[in-house]
């Protein structure tokens, strides 16, 4: 039986929600749980995203508000949406005989403030694996997705997934504990009787014959990828990447995940070093995680770490919907985009001709050597109306104007 450095039970009774980044055991998890006789978990659903686009329809400006313009509240809506999905769950547990439900995917890993909102009786557990095991499994699953062929992006998938369940188990540690896939393979027993008391179920032989009790139900064989449901428990996969995993891959993520690893008591180079957890216990309660994180500051974890896009709400503001015809094809590198050409340069201005100097108004010769000494006797009153003669005379062009005939 545990003793008293396990963590305290979990002081509520409700789902059962299962999160890791990929490749780091949820299914294995997942399947053991699901052949306890009281707890059904089915196969990864992502209805979070689901959650997501009711309450902010997609695409829509202020999608965000049709529920309040309906006079709900966000608690009311929550709490419907609670009971939507709860039922939907609880219906699957109820046609396998279970009385309670869980769920599992490795995105939710992002949702979990909503998941706790909507179903406030939750609990969750984080499972996490050597850096290098994980990044190794998703490497290999190139050949359904082509980008997972690409070291870097499991590598960040590996540390920001594994950031924010660090930061999540310090926000909820009552309610979330923290587990390493290699204690699951290696001490399965301990760590599921830990397990179900702090879930509050009895325990039960079946989760340590998962793959004798999924093969006896039928159904599907393989699910999640590449996993088996009548495959037991392998320890070699514990260290079987260092085997596969390529030598420059393998130095990029000893560097870049090496504190991530050690935080959860890796050494990024030794598959089979593990420092424990917690003194006495195979789990790592919230509050746990809380103190190791103390020392990782460096990490930040107390920052939520780039979210992907598809767990983001779709709003027009954020997200733009396009075509996937206009996009290049999943794995390959997009082209470089043609050069523009260059601008045609500008059509100099057509020179402008040189105005013709300005002609001074002149009256006819003898008729302006007439009047010049007489303007200079006059008055001034009498020389301005003399001067208003002379412009009515040449008019506007300038030019005298010819006398009427």
């Amino acid at each position: 039986m545990p003793d008293a450095s396990t963590p305290p039970a979990a002081p509520v009774r409700g789902p059962i929600f299962i999160v890791g980044a990929m490749g780091s055991g949820t299914t294995l998890l997942r399947l053991i749980l699901d052949s306890h006789p009281r707890i059904a978990i089915p196969q990864e659903t992502g209805f979070m995203r689901a959650y997501k686009a009711q309450r902010t329809i997609p695409f829509k400006w202020r999608g965000g508000g049709w529920g309040r313009r309906l006079g709900w509240t966000r608690e009311e809506f929550d709490e419907l949406m609670g009971e939507v999905y709860g039922r939907l769950f609880m219906r699957y547990a109820e046609q396998h005989g279970k009385v309670r439900w869980g769920e599992k995917t490795p995105y939710h890993t992002w949702h979990i403030d909503d998941m706790a909102r909507v179903f406030p009786d939750a609990v969750f557990l984080g499972i996490v694996r050597h850096p290098g095991a994980s990044v190794a499994s998703n490497v290999s699953r190139s050949w359904r997705d082509p980008g997972w062929g690409r070291p870097a992006r499991t590598i960040e998938h590996y540390l920001r997934n594994n950031r924010e369940i660090a930061r999540q188990a310090t926000r909820y540690p009552e309610r979330f504990v923290v587990l390493r896939y290699e204690d699951l393979l290696l001490q399965t027993e301990p760590l599921m009787r830990e397990l179900l008391q702090w879930l509050g179920e009895p325990w039960s032989d079946d989760v340590l014959q998962h793959h004798a009790v999924q093969a006896q139900r039928g159904g599907v064989t393989e699910v999640e990828g590449q996993t088996r449901v009548d495959d037991p428990i392998d320890v070699s996969r514990i260290a079987k990447w260092t085997q596969t995993l390529d030598a420059p891959v393998r130095r990029r993520m000893e560097s870049r995940l090496a504190r991530i690893g050690e935080l959860w008591g890796y050494d990024v180079t030794d598959p089979m070093a593990l420092a424990p957890l917690r003194d006495g216990s195979l789990l790592a309660g919230g509050a746990d995680v809380a103190r190791r994180v103390q020392g990782f500051a460096d990490l930040e974890i107390d920052q939520q770490s780039y979210v992907p896009l598809t767990d983001r709400r779709y709003h027009p503001n954020e997200v733009k919907l396009v075509e996937r015809e206009a996009l290049p094809e999943r794995g390959t590198v997009p082209a470089e985009p043609a050069p523009a050409p260059a601008p045609a340069p500008e059509p100099k201005p057509a020179a402008k001709k040189p105005a013709p100097p300005k002609r001074r108004a002149r009256m006819p010769g003898p008729a302006e050597r007439a009047l010049a000494p007489l303007a200079r006797r006059l008055p001034k009153p009498a020389r301005r109306q003399l001067i208003r003669v002379r412009a009515r005379v040449l008019g506007a062009s300038g030019r005298a104007r010819r006398p009427r005939s």
